[in-house]
């Protein structure tokens, strides 16, 4: 009985690291020391486990959307702001228009803050309520804006705090490049195969044989996938 063959190469990170899974579980399910690959099957593990870490590496940081939530939020509130002292320009009473308008060449001095980069907005937010709760308090509280400052700090620091949690993270992360940890464990993979396949023909036995015949369904499987993406191009 001859083991299919198939084309690690072609599969996705995501299809490769399962590809090996399942195998290590039919590994497990005959016994490694009963398949006689006790010390291969080891070095295996090793660089499985390094794949794992390296995949681990690349795939999107969960962090990411909770910072463009926050950062959705935070421009939300600077928008709204704007909004609301453009609408203080025509209030009745002449103090707080002025308060307004006194605000309005602060506001266009700044710019539409929303639309600089992260980086950027977080220190232009940061200035700009500096400005607001010193040499323009009491305008802000003419206009009616204080509640709005004040949630915007806490917007703009709940971003502050994710964009820093996010740098830990990337620091904490492995520097295991993928490429190379896949072509160690398929170089893994082929040893053990190749050494079953001689054991095969050396004592044969039914526990090889059902081995094979499980990891053929495997490969056959993966074979197929491939298969189903080369015809939908």
């Amino acid at each position: 009985m001859k083991i299919s063959k198939l084309y690690l190469l072609h599969l996705r990170n995501d299809e490769h690291f399962q590809f090996h899974t399942d195998i290590i579980r039919l590994i497990y399910r005959h016994s490694p020391q009963a398949l006689k690959i006790e010390k291969q099957f080891e070095e295996y593990l090793k660089l499985y486990k390094r794949e794992d870490e390296g995949i681990k590496k690349i795939n999107k940081s969960a962090l990411t959307a909770k910072i463009q939530e926050a950062d959705k939020a935070r421009d939300k509130i600077w928008s709204s702001m704007v909004k609301i002292n453009d609408a203080a320009l025509n209030h009745f009473a002449p103090e707080v228009v002025q308060a307004a308008k006194r605000l309005k060449i602060l506001f266009d001095t700044y710019g539409n803050i929303a639309k600089k980069p992260q980086k950027e907005q977080s220190a232009a937010t940061h200035n700009i309520l500096q400005e607001l709760k010193g040499k323009y308090a009491a305008d802000t509280a003419t206009v009616g804006l204080e509640p709005w400052v004040k949630e915007l700090a806490a917007r703009n620091e709940a971003f502050g705090k994710l964009m820093r949690s996010r740098f830990e993270e990337k620091a904490a992360k492995s520097d295991i490049n993928v490429k190379e940890a896949r072509v160690l464990l398929d170089e893994a993979y082929r040893g053990i195969i190749e050494r079953i396949s001689a054991l095969m023909l050396l004592e044969g036995g039914k526990e090889y044989e059902q081995f094979v015949r499980g990891l053929n369904v495997i490969v056959e499987h993966y074979a197929a996938t491939l298969a189903r993406r080369v015809k939908k191009k």
